[in-house]
C-alpha cells in the first residue's frame, strides 16, 4: 500500500514539474549575428513608423498590420518603402529579437533639453528650445517574435531571411530600388557619386561608399564628420548632425 501511494505521488510530481524550456540563443550565435548583421544595410519593403514600438513581425513572416497602421497614424512614418536603412542595434530576449534601424525611431532626450537654474536655495527648470530638425528622431524598430524561444544556434543568414518580409538585404536589389525612392536631386547626386546637404548616412554611403575615416567630438554627441580621400591630394569632408548632412567641403 505504501509503495502504491509513493508511486502515485511520484507520477503527480512528474506531471506538475515544469518541462525544460528551449535553450536561449548561445553566446557564439549572438556574437556572430552582431558581427555580421550589425551595421548591415537593407531596403525597406514597407513603410515603417516613428516611436518606441516600431512594428511587430512573427517568425512565420506575418506583420501585425493593425498595430503598424496605429503606430503610423499616431507617430508618423519615418521610413518610406524602398528607402535604404542601416541596422544600428540588435537586442536579444528569450522569445524576441529587437532590431533598430537608423537609430530606432525614438527621440533621445539630451541633458541640454532642460537646464536647472538655482537662486539661493530654490531651483527651477527652464526648457531649452531646440531645432526641430535636430531634435526629431530618425529610423524605426522591428520586434521579431518567436512562438517559443529564439533558436540557440540562429545564424545571421537565417535572421536576414526571417526579416525578409520587411527588409531586403540583397544589395543588388536595394541599390536600384533605393536610388529610385530618393528625391530627384538626391538621385542625381548618387549617380554622380556626390554627397549633398540633407542626405542621411545611408544615402551618402550609396553615393560615395564607406568613408576612409570618421571623426567625432565628445562635446557634440550628435556630430560626426566623414573623410573621403580622392585622387591626388584632394579630400571631401561630410559633416552630419543627427544623421543628416549639414555640410560638404572639398579640399
Amino acid at each position: 500500500m505504501m509503495y502504491r501511494v509513493f508511486w502515485v505521488f511520484l507520477c503527480v510530481c512528474c506531471l506538475t514539474l515544469p518541462t525544460p524550456s528551449l535553450a536561449q540563443i548561445s553566446r557564439d550565435a549572438r556574437y556572430d549575428i552582431l558581427r555580421t548583421v550589425l551595421a548591415d544595410q537593407a531596403s525597406a519593403r514597407i513603410g515603417l513608423p516613428f516611436g518606441n514600438d516600431g512594428i511587430e513581425l512573427s517568425e512565420a513572416g506575418e506583420v501585425n498590420k493593425d498595430k503598424l497602421q496605429r503606430e503610423i497614424q499616431k507617430n508618423g512614418q519615418s521610413v518610406e518603402a524602398g528607402k535604404v536603412v542601416t541596422v544600428t542595434d540588435i537586442a536579444f530576449d528569450d522569445n524576441r529579437i529587437v532590431i533598430q534601424l537608423d537609430g530606432g525611431g525614438k527621440n533621445k532626450k539630451s541633458i541640454l533639453d532642460r537646464i536647472q537654474v538655482g537662486v539661493g536655495t530654490s531651483t527651477s527648470t527652464v526648457p531649452v528650445q531646440t531645432d526641430d530638425k535636430i531634435a526629431r528622431a530618425k529610423g524605426s524598430k522591428i520586434t521579431l517574435r518567436f512562438e517559443k524561444k529564439v533558436p540557440a544556434d540562429l545564424k545571421p543568414e537565417q535572421l536576414r531571411q526571417l526579416l525578409d518580409p520587411v527588409l531586403d538585404f540583397n544589395k543588388h536589389n536595394f541599390m536600384k530600388t533605393g536610388v529610385d525612392a530618393l528625391p530627384p536631386e538626391f538621385q542625381e547626386a548618387v549617380k554622380a557619386k556626390e554627397a549633398k546637404i540633407g542626405m542621411d548616412r545611408s544615402t551618402v554611403i550609396m553615393a560615395m561608399g564607406r568613408p576612409d575615416q570618421k571623426f567625432r567630438d565628445p562635446s557634440k554627441p550628435n556630430y560626426e564628420e566623414w573623410l573621403y580621400h580622392l585622387r591626388g591630394l584632394r579630400a571631401v569632408f561630410v559633416t552630419f548632425e543627427e544623421n543628416v548632412v549639414v555640410s560638404v567641403r572639398q579640399y
